[in-house]
């Protein structure tokens, strides 16, 4: 979850720029590169100077407990701690182990981290209900259920679709402009096309599931109905 952070102090004694590895300062930083500018022979020959000297360094240099990084450390974690208690925190916690959304119930916050709004589902519900016109409290528990698990079941392969355009736009991108494709590169690309249809079995296991619990949940409905014509 995304919280506000003190940047601990950097190695070495404070007011120095010693680099990790007990040698020569470090270069000064270069200003922000352009986002999409490739980066040029002296950037990257600085980045992997750079790079060098971090592995370089002595392991009880780099993890070694300073006072000023005890007191960064406990100032992030009031920070942190705060900012989980706050509404806006307790709320993005809910969402700590949400990963592709394909089993999602419809919560408001699900719904939100998926793109969705209240009134699309809200349609939905209503369409559902119109279909079947519950006549009881029951009834309309079960029409919620359904409209709920056929609302997933919508949401499954829409995702999916979504999945695959971007993964189409992906590999374009990557392409580049046109030109003659050597044997290695084809292999590549149809490997990456194969790996869609990994996604795509998982969108027809979440879907069977979801099949099954429709099933059930107009099994129920049409028991509902039985027992309510057998009262009149």
């Amino acid at each position: 979850m995304e919280i506000p952070t003190v940047d601990p102090s950097l190695p070495g004694e404070p007011g120095t720029e010693e680099s990790l590895s007990g040698g020569s300062p470090l270069p000064p930083s270069p200003s922000p590169r352009r986002r999409g500018r490739p980066l040029s022979e002296a950037e990257l020959a600085a980045r992997r100077a750079n790079l060098e000297l971090a592995r370089a360094a002595p392991r009880d240099r780099i993890y070694r407990r300073t006072r000023r990084r005890r007191e960064a450390s406990r100032r992030n974690i009031q920070l942190a701690l705060a900012w989980r208690r706050s509404p806006e925190g307790n709320a993005r916690a809910r969402l700590n182990a949400f990963q592709h959304g394909l089993a999602a119930k419809t919560s408001p916050e699900l719904r939100a981290a998926l793109g969705e709004s209240p009134e699309d589902f809200a349609r939905h519900l209503e369409l559902v209900s119109r279909v079947f016109l519950p006549r009881d409290k029951e009834e309309g528990r079960l029409i919620e259920r359904l409209a709920q698990a056929t609302w997933r079941h919508i949401r499954i392969f829409r995702a999916q679709a979504r999945l695959e355009r971007f993964a189409w736009r992906r590999l374009l991108a990557r392409a580049g402009k046109g030109r003659r494709l050597t044997l290695e590169e084809t292999s590549e690309r149809a490997y990456q096309v194969s790996k869609l249809f990994a996604g795509a079995r998982l969108v027809e296991s979440e879907a069977s599931r979801l099949e099954d619990r429709i099933e059930r949940i107009l099994a129920a409905l049409i028991r509902q109905r039985v027992r309510a014509e057998g009262a009149l």
